[in-house]
């Protein structure tokens, strides 16, 4: 029964050790209006030092079993005075209380000061205001002023911390009439940084560590878009279990911080740039990482037209139908093409280099075509202008190559190369090569004097079925190929 009594007091002394009473005390504060305002403190100041103070409210009852008391919860109605602040301080029973301000009159940095006025124990007070100026130094990226003894440096010893009975101190940030020091003032995720400066200069001083619970498993996707002519990369990510916030790291260094929502849009990017990006989630001091690592985005470039391109135009056939065969050069930066023809739109979206038009497409009529490169930016056509083609006849073959009877192509089905054997006396041959959806794929002109043979090498295709166009003059034949 003793022992179980021994154990049972060593527990509630452990839970006493770390059941702390903190009161943060944000300075000053507005009256019924933002233009009632008792102390004639800047909205910087009185906003900032509000905001810093429920940031480490919050992460200390996310992480501890402390209690923490704010001496004011709102800026409007907020105002009260240093020795109603102080007797709060009191009724609370705190062990610590920190007064949180802004400074003015010119200068930069972060200052922090003490009182040791009808103290008989000075070193709590003094140990607590050094730990609190060395982390802001740390967090806030300030430059250290000084921390000392108020009477010592202002000639005055500071209400609030005098008639007190916790041990306390009061941070002045920054400078809100400092350009520089504002910026970081007026910034929300600075003021996550002064928030954890204080909350792990709470612990370190108290000699405590508290246990946060860590933020689960989740997933990252990076998606680079253009929104018109801007461009930006968008971070989407699943909810992380027990997270209160969320940090961006952009290239292997923290880039925006506190984002509680599960989507950041980076503007801030130059198109054809490489970004790489993660995201930790926070619950406090504990962070998780999402889980499928570090991702890389290649930012678009948006506010470019398609680039100069020429259209070519070759009167052909397409076994006995006459067609024209459309071809063209690359268009930098363009996404799709649109086909004219006779001035009208006759195909959209083509993705390829090439098109071949047999759709009433008659033998002796006359046709003319034009392209349009396209892009989310613009459109641009063809350099060369519009190009006019006569279809030729593929009706029946006459004199010359005699119909293609005596045209042999062997072996057929080929593995890749294949023979075409000719009558005697072709002095001349074009061959076409088409896949089965219309594309050209192989064209060549021989010289086929004292020459009964052509050799075709097509290893290269893909296996399947083609269609070869053979022209002999005015004269076009078309055979079947079987690539194996």
């Amino acid at each position: 029964m003793k022992k179980l009594s021994f154990i049972i007091l060593l527990l509630l002394a452990a839970l006493y050790s770390n059941a702390q009473i903190i009161v943060l005390d944000p300075g000053h504060g507005y009256g019924a209006t933002t233009s009632d305002n008792p102390d004639g403190r800047t909205a910087t100041e009185i906003e900032t030092a509000l905001s810093v103070g429920q940031k480490t409210k919050d992460l200390i009852n996310a992480n501890c079993n402390w209690t923490v008391y704010l001496t004011r919860t709102s800026n409007l109605n907020g105002w009260i005075s240093v020795n109603q602040r102080a007797q709060m301080s009191n009724n609370w029973n705190a062990d610590r209380l920190l007064s949180i301000h802004c400074n003015a009159g010119g200068g930069t940095g972060t200052e922090t000061f003490y009182c040791t006025a009808d103290d008989t124990d000075t070193a709590p007070d003094i140990s607590f205001a050094q730990k609190i100026q060395a982390d802001m130094v740390s967090y806030g990226s300030w430059s250290n002023r000084r921390c000392v003894e108020d009477n010592s440096f202002l000639a005055y010893h500071l209400g609030v911390l005098r008639y007190s009975s916790a041990t306390g101190c009061l941070n002045e940030i920054g400078f809100v009439d400092y350009t520089a020091d504002a910026t970081k003032l007026n910034s929300d995720s600075w003021r996550n940084n002064f928030a954890n400066a204080y909350f792990n200069a709470f612990k370190s001083n108290l000699n405590l560590t508290c246990s946060a619970t860590t933020p689960g498993t989740f997933t990252l996707t990076v998606t680079p878009e253009c929104i018109g002519t801007a461009t930006r990369n968008r971070l989407n990510w699943t909810t992380s279990a027990n997270a209160t916030s969320y940090d961006i790291y952009r290239n292997g260094a923290l880039y925006a911080s506190g984002i509680t929502g599960t989507q950041y849009l980076n503007t801030s990017v130059t198109g054809g740039t490489t970004f790489t990006y993660y995201v930790k989630a926070r619950n406090g001091s504990a962070g998780t990482n999402n889980a499928n690592g570090t991702l890389t985005a290649n930012t678009l470039v948006c506010n470019v037209t398609p680039g100069s391109f020429t259209l070519s135009a070759t009167a052909t056939c397409s076994g006995s139908q006459s067609a024209i065969n459309l071809t063209w050069t690359t268009s930098a930066n363009a996404t799709s093409y649109d086909l004219y023809r006779n001035g009208n739109l006759y195909a959209t979206d083509l993705t390829g280099n090439s098109f071949l038009n047999t759709y009433l497409i008659n033998a002796g009529s006359t046709y003319t075509f034009y392209m349009v490169a396209k892009n989310a930016n613009g459109t641009l056509n063809n350099s060369n202008g519009t190009i006019s083609r006569t279809a030729v006849s593929c009706a029946r073959p006459r004199a010359g190559i005699k119909g293609g009877d005596d045209i042999l192509i062997s072996p057929n089905p080929t593995s890749g190369l294949f023979t075409i054997q000719l009558p005697n006396n072709t002095e001349q041959i074009t061959y076409q090569l088409f896949d089965v959806t219309g594309k050209l794929v192989q064209q060549k002109t021989l010289n086929t004097i004292g020459e009964n043979t052509v050799n075709v090498d097509i290893s290269n295709l893909s296996p399947g079925t083609y269609l070869i166009n053979l022209q002999n003059g005015s004269e076009i034949i078309s055979k079947k190929i079987i690539k194996n």
